[in-house]
């Protein structure tokens, strides 16, 4: 100790003392932990499993700076001193602490950062081997990193293996520090591992995410009855729940699970709530950062020889460079534009994506890399890394980075809907919040009728997929499409859309609660009288209306008559006999509008209504005789024409 003049006295546990320290030799401010021990030997051996830190060197992590062993006289001890880091802006229990005084709940994507700093931080320790031991809140510290302007969070005080075995069933030991153990250290004895972490993890989250509700106290009450009994935990969520997603409260629930809990590196690897935590903790960011000032990679022009090769090496080179790449990629775009053959393998795929994730704040390289994307997924088969979560997950993030920017929010929603044209990576894009983002560009920018066009066809191709459509319900996509339909009335491309994204979204049935206050129905009616001659937008409008009849009759009525959006009345039948007329040759469109009279004929009083129209026989009998050999229009115009019958006897219809 005789380098170190110690300042202040700075906490106190079980076996240890921590004190603020000057160093007499840098001048720098460090933290110096002393941890009593028994005798000689164990110290030794504190020692020796001390030396193994020494290899952390993660941009989360902080190791330890020195370490020896020292005997005090006056006390007849032996000590272990740990010279560790200062971290003058404190640690994660402070922000806990903040939130408990003001009873504001700390915000979910802060949350967010802090799981993936520290899951990165817990997989890099663990693929060495090297356990925490004891994470806890005041063991996670806070240290402000100027270039991404926020604060981030680095993992200390690592525990040696030969002390913390002794701390665990220490006596002094208080309930605060016992229920961040997992109850298998102190039920069955059993020895520090991965999965001891993991609760402990499990235990920062509890704790960041009851914070407004509980004092600190209560908490260490309420993790000691979830020790004893898991379901105390799920009464602890009815208040969690309302503060935080479903997806947090899943990883919790896992975190502490008294058997068979996922170590950290499953977790990243397979939990996508993680991986969406991850994605934002931006380790890669850092890294880039203290590559750049290292100076190591001297900038140069890009090889523009048509070499794709070449091009591809110059952006692993330069990739830490943004100018350099957002040129070489721009470049690609170029040469995908002249050869329709251009390609790239899966190495050169992935580059793509790296250089896209490596320059997230960078627009131009975003916009670049979905326009090479959009190319090559053109030849993709369905075994294309394109389709993987490897590749997915990094549109969400640049929509989300450069919400403001249309072109970027254009080029990502067409390379959503040509990615979600295969239902398994249609999934992945909606679990990569893919929907939010689509539905995002879509309100932000309303008044852009191409863009407006363009979301909802990302947002119909994504739909189709179940998990997806009840994401799009959760946020009122329904609502959003109709507010775009209303405003884009007179562009067919938006109509056409609009009409398809409606269709899909009639999928799940939370969204016919609000069908008549959207003035959906009324909307598609429109849509089909004003684009009249557009055999897209009718087809599109009489098969959103179909689903929306066959469930609610409510909205079969509303065919009938409704008022226009943009005022008065309109009745639905005469339109859609008007657009028979001019379509009556395309029996995509027959087909839809057959679809529409078949469900509209399950009511008595539209039947009614439609038996006034002479619906059966001028318009269904027509169809019958048109297209007698098409089974798919066939099929629903029989059976519309039976429910028409005034008798219940088949119908008879000559040749």
């Amino acid at each position: 100790m005789e380098n170190y003049k110690i300042l202040e006295q700075i906490g106190k546990g079980v076996q240890f003392t921590l004190y603020k320290v000057e160093s007499k030799i840098d001048g720098k401010i460090y933290v110096v932990k002393k941890v009593e021990c028994h005798d000689e030997s164990q110290a030794n051996l504190a020692f020796r499993e001390a030396v193994a830190l020494q290899a952390l060197d993660h941009p989360y992590i902080s190791g330890y700076k020195e370490f020896f062993v020292t005997w005090e006289k006056e006390e007849s001890s032996m000590y272990m001193v740990i010279v560790m880091e200062y971290f003058p802006k404190g640690h994660l229990g402070n922000v806990v602490q903040n939130a408990r005084d003001k009873k504001q709940p700390i915000p979910e994507e802060t949350i967010k950062k802090y799981i993936g700093q520290l899951m990165e931080a817990l997989v890099y320790s663990h693929n060495k081997n090297i356990l925490h031991r004891d994470l806890r809140v005041s063991n996670v510290y806070l240290v402000e990193e100027p270039l991404l302007q926020e604060d981030i969070l680095i993992l200390g005080d690592f525990t040696v293996a030969s002390v913390m075995c002794d701390t665990r069933t220490c006596t002094r030991r208080t309930n605060k520090l016992t229920n961040y153990l997992a109850p298998e250290l102190t039920e069955k004895a059993a020895d520090f591992s991965e999965a001891t972490d993991v609760w402990s993890l499990g235990c920062v989250l509890f704790d960041l995410t009851t914070a407004s509700f509980l004092t600190e106290e209560e908490a260490v009450a309420r993790l000691g009855e979830v020790r004893e009994d898991p379901y105390k935990l799920e009464e602890v969520f009815e208040d969690v729940a309302k503060n935080y997603s479903g997806d947090l409260i899943n990883l919790i629930r896992a975190l502490l699970k008294r058997n068979n809990r996922p170590t950290a590196k499953d977790l990243v690897e397979k939990n996508l709530y993680v991986k969406s935590c991850i994605e934002k903790s931006d380790a890669s960011q850092l890294e880039k950062r203290k590559r750049q000032k290292s100076g190591k990679r001297v900038k140069g022009p890009v090889p523009k020889e048509g070499n794709v090769l070449k091009v591809m090496e110059y952006i692993a080179t330069m990739v830490d460079f943004e100018e350099c790449v957002a040129e070489a990629l721009e470049y690609l775009v170029e040469l995908s534009k002249q050869d329709d053959n251009f390609n790239l393998d899966i190495n050169g795929k992935r580059m793509i994506k790296a250089a896209m994730r490596n320059n997230l704040p960078i627009k131009e390289i975003q916009i670049a890399g979905c326009n090479l994307f959009n190319c090559l997924i053109i030849s993709a088969n369905k075994d294309d890394v394109i389709f993987t979560s490897e590749i997915i997950s990094v549109i969400p993030l640049a929509m989300e980075e450069h919400e403001d920017c249309v072109e970027l929010q254009q080029v990502a929603c067409t390379l959503l809907m040509a990615i979600a044209a295969q239902d398994s990576a249609a999934s992945i894009a909606g679990l990569y919040g893919a929907i939010e983002r689509v539905l995002s560009a879509l309100e932000k920018h309303i008044s852009n009728p191409e863009l407006c066009s363009t979301a909802c066809h990302a947002l119909w191709s994504l739909a189709v997929n179940e998990n997806n459509v009840k994401i799009a319900s959760d946020v009122d996509a329904m609502d959003k499409v109709c507010k775009a339909l209303k405003m884009h009335m007179n562009s067919a491309e938006v109509a056409e859309a609009a009409s398809a994204a409606l269709l899909s979204l009639t999928l799940n049935d939370k969204n016919f609660d609000f069908i008549g206050d959207l003035e959906c129905v009324a909307l598609l009616i429109s849509a089909i009288d004003t684009h009249c001659k557009n055999a897209k937008v009718v087809k599109n409008a009489c098969l959103a209306l179909a689903s929306l009849v066959e469930p609610d009759e409510e909205s079969a009525y509303r065919v009938l008559t409704d008022e226009a959006p943009d005022g008065g009345h309109i009745a639905g039948i005469p339109k859609i006999i008007k657009a028979y007329e001019l379509h009556k040759d395309n029996a995509e469109v027959v087909a839809s509008i057959v679809s529409l009279v078949m469900e509209l004929a399950e009511y008595d009083d539209v039947r009614a209504e439609m038996r006034h129209l002479n619906v059966g026989p001028d318009l269904l009998s027509e169809i019958f005789k048109r297209f007698r050999d098409n089974r798919d229009i066939m099929g629903p115009c029989e059976k519309a024409l039976a429910k028409l019958q005034q008798s219940s006897s088949p119908p008879k219809i000559s040749a």
